[in-house]
């Protein structure tokens, strides 16, 4: 036996719908009720099916199974069925909103259907149909001439109480089928040890398990267990059993079925069956629409049977009728043509109703949904091709407007039926198409659906999809689309909504405009009943990611953000639909983020339809983008104005350096980008700065840096060549003797000429000679050394390179370079032909540029041999000289980082190891370093990867803005070494290499972050070390170089640092502390236990202008060393009290200067006190200071001889002599400052502390 199953996905009109064959002349009542109308707990359906006449076409038949907005695993079986329970193809797998037909053919049938020979017999023919989420399922006899549908009804359809309301207009045809056609009652077990009793009436049923006979009013019982049926069917053909009633001990699903019913005078011959729901789900007041009932005896009828005595029924206009348990009464309607339409059926009690009318004589039938249960918003059924083709629809007022059809809006035509604000309509849907997929929807009410599908000659279908039994929301979740959710309960005599717990309205149909929970209570006559549900209303609020414009080549991640405000309410399940269009590298895609790249340029529109499940809505968003061609993007400009560090934004980059040509597109991986040397922010490529979102890894085909531009992360940057560019300027058709060039390429940062400049080298494969211009004009490459060639040590530059081959990773990708200026009549200064050739710009790499080639006139480049080669000139004629000649080989790594591998790819760890060349650095360790990246670096978090490879105690130095003098750094918080250049630090002996790891850069800094970044210049320049004396040298009011600091170091080993000079810049006035016998200078000195005297140096050349001295931090320095500052000028013989007068000035003389331009003999600068001597405070000296609340209190384990006080000036507060005592008090007030306090007992010990005032 085989099972054959058909599977279909249907996700509304805009979703191609697959069918694994076509479905002629069949009426496939695919009902999805989304969230609204599909029951949460229709997960497990009981059915047992019944046996049609075989001689009336009784096969094939199907169950067609339906799922909402959820997927499920669905399982049909017959638990008692040991075969059926054997296959494999019963289990399936179902998409959201998908069908499956699952069909029984030929023998399948007898399989399934629980034949009439069985009557009375126990069987095993249950089926039970489960799912992972809630679905829909029916049941059809789908023969050639004898059609009907069964509407599961799930756990609704479960009861201990049923009776059974077979119509009684029609009679079976008993000219032709009286052998196997008979009025059935098919009943299923949901559980194991059910009793089952039957009272059959109006007619006697038979027993054939005993051939005996169970007469109209006794009762026969019968136990199943789960999944076991039984069936009880008339004695003859034509017994009605009108009024039976079916009980159990437990729940069971009761099916009723009227095989072969035939009109009078017709000749058509058709069933009536459904699925019943039990006494307790029945309600009240009902409403039926027409068929299309036509000629001779066939009319419509409504079969009303009560379950109640004293039951009160109203049909209409038609006269009431009293109808006691059991009994049934059945009103004409006439044929389908003649008005009215429809009419209402109220009852004072519970009743079943059902349905009778034809497709001409073709007669159906269906049991009808209450007003109760009517709760669906949305339906799915699969319309067929026959004349009849028909839908009722019953709603109240306010859901007249409301319908649509597969997205479309329909139109019907409402009539009333004279019950409250309840309406109706009969829809003809034939014109619509043949077979196919149809979905009612209706956003502003529920509503129920029967479908009426026939011909005159050939059957009839009818059925009502909507849920049964009394009131609940379908959903425990409602999700819909729009700003407002109209809810329309089903009828009630009073209803009461509330909203969060808050009662917000007492009417049947309510508007609601927020989200929440509604809780919903009606009083259906004898039913109270509460529900609720959660209301989502939902929207396509979004945020799209699409440019405006692309590069052509150049790939864009696409994306869509939903929900961008997180309203918890907003989330739903999502599918997407892209649309691209012509020329793009992925034509369609159904993730919510693409990366697209377009082969040719022009307009191209773009679509995304977003379909949302839960709510069963979906947009079609778009978006035109203009695409342009490559030629648009092979140079790019970094904007000189950006307002951020972002390169993937599309407003920083323009066509030329001047920014007059924006274009808002990024650099794709043919663009040659440059990056200008003055802008007001750099590119930083962290992904913090730099949005990867859209345009991913930044990249460019090549770069080129002018000098001054920074590129934060740079090894995050996809690239093929890199060209760095030192710029000197250039002075153009007018040069003036012994001045700057005036010009400057692109108005770029430029190098001052006859300056020394120490210069990184951040490029593999730089040589010493790449800065030889073959005197035209000269320039001078050297590198670092130390050396004291008198009492200051010189951080001197005039050593140069032995050879202009030496590879500048060997020299720690550092070189100090000097550019001559313009000079007339002098040998190397007044033929600038090269340099200017050059517009001033030394790029780097130049040797395969053949349009810079005739400027290197000191270069030739082996393009075969890969090999640099440099020449020597004569420094009087400028002629080239052919030997000694200088060679390197060089090729593509040139271009490359230094810190890359040699796979031209940034270390695996992100640490750049630079090998260390220690040579000639002398007895001070110090060395020249580059920065090897293109950003400025944290000098703090240097410091710290490197804390056993350098003294960071020392600091380090950097030369000045005007090349004159080395400036003193500290690794201290917000300290920067700069891009571009080199700097001097100290290493300790044997490393051989130092760490720079990616993460210690930093990005560009704007104007507001540089004042406040350095603090270690700041600090230094301020001198605002805590307690310590610092001493400031200016010139015409302004200071330079940096301040000289006295630091007490009586108590701790503070660290000193000694003063470096460049010997070029002797002219620049700078200052420094002497060691006391005037051979050693300090930046940082340390002032010695007992020393009262330290002497000043001053350093400058200038002999004519005036200078000044300024002192700072005089009084934290008094009180924290007890001492009196005076300042002695020897050659004027002047003492000035530095309390009073802390500034100075004086103009150098000549006479006083040694050959380093230094007077080391003409300041001092004097300490001293009340004993002229200074105190040190120690704590285990058996002297106690103590001061509060105004008493002054002094123990010792001596006798004390003197105690004095002096304030931050150094000025005598208060004093005593000769206490005499080993404890002394006396009460002083002393008002919120810092004092010290001086104790000297009688043996001479003594004790300084500071102590603070009241």
């Amino acid at each position: 036996m085989k099972f054959e199953n058909t599977k279909s996905i249907g996700y509304g009109d805009r979703w191609k719908h697959v069918f694994s064959r076509m479905f002629l002349m069949v009426f496939l009542a695919v009902f999805s009720f989304s969230l609204y109308a599909q029951d949460s707990d229709n997960t497990e359906f009981w059915f047992v099916a019944p046996d049609a006449s075989k001689s009336h076409a009784d096969r094939p038949t199907f169950l067609m199974i339906t799922t909402g907005d959820k997927p499920a695993t669905v399982t049909i079986s017959m638990p008692k069925n040991k075969y059926f329970k054997s296959r494999t193809d019963t289990i399936m797998s179902m998409d959201a909103k998908s069908h499956w037909k699952f069909e029984f053919k030929d023998v399948q049938v007898d399989s399934v259907e629980n034949t009439y020979t069985s009557s009375g017999k126990v069987t095993d023919k249950g089926i039970l149909i489960t799912s992972t989420a809630p679905i829909s399922a029916y049941y059809q006899i789908d023969g050639g001439n004898q059609k009907e549908i069964f509407t599961l009804k799930g756990k609704k359809a479960l009861g201990e109480d049923f009776y059974m309301p077979f119509q009684q207009a029609y009679v079976n045809s008993g000219a032709s089928y009286k052998e196997d056609a008979f009025r059935q009652i098919q009943i299923v077990a949901s559980e194991d040890e059910t009793e089952v009793t039957v009272v059959p009436a109006n007619g006697n049923l038979i027993d054939l398990s005993d051939n005996s006979i169970v007469n109209s009013g006794s009762s026969k019982t019968k136990k199943l267990n789960k999944g076991q049926t039984l069936l009880w069917r008339g004695e003859k053909f034509d017994t009605q059993l009108t009024g039976s009633r079916v009980t159990s001990t437990k729940p069971i699903a009761v099916t009723l079925f009227e095989d072969c019913n035939s009109v009078v005078g017709q000749s058509s011959i058709d069933p009536i069956g459904d699925q019943m729901v039990p006494v307790n789900k029945l309600g009240q007041n009902y409403i039926v629409v027409k068929g299309f009932s036509y000629g001779g005896n066939v009319t419509d009828h409504v079969g009303v049977l009560a379950v109640e005595d004293n039951t009160v029924i109203k049909v209409g206009d038609f006269e009431e009728q009293t109808l006691q348990k059991g009994k049934y009464y059945s009103w004409n309607l006439g044929v389908g043509a003649t008005n009215p339409q429809a009419y209402s059926v109220t009852s004072n009690r519970p009743v079943y109703c059902m349905h009778q009318s034809a497709a001409g004589s073709e007669v159906g039938g269906s049991l009808l949904p209450s007003l109760y249960s009517i709760s669906a918003r949305r339906i799915t059924f699969f319309k067929g091709d026959m004349n009849i083709n028909s839908m009722f629809l019953v709603f109240r007022e306010s859901a007249k407007d409301g319908f649509v059809m597969d997205g479309d809006s329909l139109k019907v035509t409402v009539g009333e039926v004279g019950f409250e604000d309840w309406r109706y309509a009969k829809v003809d849907i034939k014109a619509s198409g043949g077979n196919r997929v149809c979905t009612i929807e209706n956003d502003k009410g529920a509503f129920s659906l029967g479908y009426f599908l026939g011909a005159a000659t050939t059957s009839s279908l009818y059925g009502y999809f909507s849920a049964f039994g009394t009131f609940s929301f379908e959903s425990d979740v409602i999700a819909h689309c729009g700003d407002s959710y109209t809810f329309s309960a089903p009828y009630a005599k009073s209803y009461k909504w509330l909203y969060n717990g808050e009662e917000i309205s007492n009417e049947a149909t309510f508007v609601a405009t927020k989200s929440g929970e509604y809780t919903l209570t009606v009083d259906q006559d004898q039913y109270k009943i509460t529900d609720k549900t959660y209301l989502k209303l939902q929207n396509f609020s979004h945020i799209l990611s699409a440019p405006e414009q692309l590069l052509e080549n150049k790939a864009y991640n696409f994306t869509i953000k939903l929900n961008p405000d997180d309203d918890p309410d907003n989330y739903f399940s999502t599918t997407y639909l892209w649309n691209f269009g012509e020329g793009a590298s992925v034509p369609t895609s159904t993730e919510a983020g693409v990366e697209v790249f377009y082969s040719s340029s022009g307009t191209k529109n773009i679509s995304l339809t977003i379909w949302n499940h839960d709510a069963n809505c979906d947009t079609t968003i778009t978006r035109t983008i203009e695409v342009l061609d490559k030629s648009e993007g092979i140079v790019l400009y970094w904007r000189t104005d950006t307002k951020d560090r972002d390169w993937n934004n599309v407003k920083n980059w323009a066509k030329d350096p001047e920014g007059q040509n924006p274009i808002e597109v990024i650099p794709a991986d043919y663009t040659k980008v440059y990056l200008p040397g003055k802008a007001a922010n750099y590119p930083s490529l962290t992904q913090e700065n730099t949005d990867w979102t859209h345009y991913g890894q930044p990249e460019a085909d090549e770069i080129v840096f002018r000098y001054g531009s920074e590129l934060h992360y740079q090894h995050e940057l996809k690239y093929n060549k890199a060209y760095i560019n030192y710029n000197w300027g250039y002075y153009g058709d007018s040069p003036a003797s012994g001045q700057q060039p005036p010009l400057s390429l692109e108005n770029a940062e430029i190098l001052q000429r006859d300056a020394w400049h120490i210069l990184a080298a951040p490029l593999k494969s730089m040589a010493s000679g790449d800065f030889s211009l073959a005197g035209r004009p000269f320039s001078w490459q050297t590198q670092f050394t130390v050396t004291t060639p008198g009492s200051v040590a010189e951080g001197d530059l005039s050593e140069a390179f032995p050879t202009n081959d030496v590879a500048l990773a060997t020299t720690n990708n550092a070189i100090a370079v000097k550019m001559a200026g313009y000079e007339s009549g002098k040998v190397g200064h007044k033929d600038q032909t090269n340099l200017e050739g050059l517009k001033g710009v030394i790029e780097i790499p130049y040797f395969e540029n053949e349009s810079l080639k005739a400027h290197y006139t000191a270069h030739n480049y082996d393009a075969l041999a890969k090999k640099s080669y440099f020449y020597y000139f004569d420094t009087r004629t400028l002629k080239l000289l052919n030997s000694p000649l200088g060679s390197m080989s060089r090729s593509d790594e040139a271009y490359r980082f230094v810190y890359e591998t040699e796979l031209n790819e940034p270390p695996s760890n992100a640490v750049y190891e630079m090998p260390l060349n220690t040579e000639g650095m002398g007895d001070s360790n110090e060395v020249m370093v580059g920065n090897p990246f293109l950003a400025p670096i944290d000098a703090k978090a240097f410091a710290e990867e490197n804390t056993e490879n350098i003294d960071d105690s020392q600091g380090y130095k950097l030369l000045s803005e005007d090349e004159k003098i080395w400036e003193q750094h500290y690794f201290t918080e917000g300290s920067i070494i700069p891009a571009w250049k080199a700097f001097i630090v100290t290493v300790k002996p044997n490393v051989t290499t130092l760490s720079f790891p990616f993460t210690v850069t930093l990005p560009s800094q704007t104007e507001n972050e540089e004042n406040g970044l350095d603090a270690s210049v700041t600090g230094l320049r301020s001198g605002s070390a805590d307690g310590a004396l610092s001493v400031h040298i200016q010139k015409a009011g302004i200071e330079s170089g940096d301040c000289a600091i006295l630091q007490n170091n009586r108590n701790t080993n503070n660290t000193e640092i000694r003063k470096m000079i460049l010997p070029e810049g002797h002219e620049a006035p700078e200052i420094f502390f002497m060691s006391s016998g005037g051979d050693l200078s300090y930046l940082v000195r340390n002032l010695g236990q007992g020393e009262n005297e330290v002497p000043i140096g001053v350093k400058t050349s200038d002999v004519h202008s005036c200078l000044a001295l300024e002192f700072r931090n005089i009084a934290a320095f008094t009180a924290s060393t007890g001492a009196k500052a005076i300042l002695v000028d020897k050659h004027l013989n002047v003492r000035q009290d530095l309390v009073h007068s802390p500034v100075y000035r004086f103009t150098q003389q000549a006479s006083g200067l040694d050959k380093q331009y230094v007077d080391k003999n003409r300041f001092v600068l004097q300490l001293g006190g009340e004993t002229g001597t200074i105190g040190q405070e120690d704590p285990e000296d058996g002297i106690n200071i103590m001061y509060r609340s105004g008493i002054l209190k002094v123990t010792s384990d001596e006798n004390i001889d003197a105690v004095s006080v002096y304030d931050l000036y150094g000025r005598l507060v208060f004093s005593v002599h000769s206490v005499n005592l080993s404890q002394y008090t006396h009460p002083i007030a002393l008002q919120g400052k810092l004092f010290l306090v001086r104790v000297k007992t009688a043996s001479g010990k003594e004790k300084v502390k500071k102590i603070m005032g009241n």
